[in-house]
């Protein structure tokens, strides 16, 4: 099954089978306190530049987070929306968990964004899940539940089942459900990318058709040498099946990466597009 957005610019289809597409997650004031000043300072011109550099980059979606401390989500958001809107022509990604600030997003949002995300918690699903529903848009469903996180796999599964039943009756499209494995960092336990990667395995195999995201870059948090550790739990998780992953694509070792994973996936014919990205790096190197 195909998820279609749109930004300002063309539609593009995620697909399963089709090659990876990148979700940039720069713009998201968690760690990166110059963004975070940035949006308490309404400096819209570096949040437009994040998102530009971000696209040249590679991005094929856009995530907006503005949740930082002392940013006041229902009015920053749709300013940051409206600015990046007017930056990049591709779709992006509304991360919020708060219902008047989704809503505000929305409705300044062009074409066809990413709602980013409902979790099987009771309160989210009543107040957050009418309104994708309502708007007719694709939405992450984040493998967690009422209890949080599952432990284990199996788990995450189970509660996957659940919150798209729940979508699918609410009236959203079953091709416009994204899973969201969690990834947590294994800093905090050894066996949180181990516990991710069997849940991308067993979603693809129990949901062939729909599209997997993930915040990537989680597994590394307080970790040394992020990017190396990064880029291998990126190979890992899209050989597995996760097509849509949210990560920095101005870094080249995880663009390359993903290039790389599109060939071991037969999605690059011929290996056009890596030996295009090299040829444009190499033209572009001082």
């Amino acid at each position: 099954m195909t998820t279609s957005l749109k930004g300002t610019g063309a539609p593009i289809e995620i697909d399963p089978g089709g090659p990876i597409r990148i979700i940039g997650e720069r713009i998201n004031p968690s760690g990166r306190s110059k963004l975070r000043q940035a949006l308490l300072d309404e400096n819209w011109d570096y949040i437009a530049a994040e998102a530009r550099k971000q696209v040249e980059s590679g991005a094929d979606i856009i995530d907006v987070n503005v949740g930082g401390k002392g940013v006041d989500e229902v009015v920053a958001l749709p300013q940051a929306v409206r600015i990046i809107s007017e930056a990049v022509d591709v779709p992006l990604a509304i991360d919020t968990r708060i219902p008047a600030a989704l809503e505000a997003a929305l409705a300044v949002c062009p074409g066809r964004p990413l709602v980013n995300s409902i979790g099987g918690e009771k309160k989210i699903l009543a107040e957050n899940l009418p309104i994708v529903a309502d708007h007719r848009l694709p939405v992450i469903v984040l493998c967690m539940g009422q209890e949080g996180i599952p432990k284990e796999a199996e788990g995450r599964l189970m509660v996957a089942g659940q919150i798209l039943e729940t979508a699918v009756r609410a009236g959203i499209r079953e091709e416009d459900v994204v899973f969201d494995p969690l990834v947590l960092t294994v800093g905090a336990d050894d066996q949180a990318a181990r516990v991710a990667l069997e849940t991308v395995k067993r979603l693809r195999k129990e949901f062939p058709r729909n599209n997997i995201t993930g915040g990537t870059s989680n597994v590394s948090f307080g970790m040394p040498d992020r990017p190396v550790i990064n880029a291998s739990f990126l190979s890992a998780a899209t050989v597995l099946g996760l097509n849509l992953p949210i990560t920095d694509p101005t870094n080249a070792h995880l663009r390359t990466t993903l290039l790389i994973a599109d060939i071991f996936l037969g999605h690059d014919r011929y290996t056009r597009r890596f030996m295009q990205y090299l040829r444009r790096e190499a033209h572009t190197e001082p």
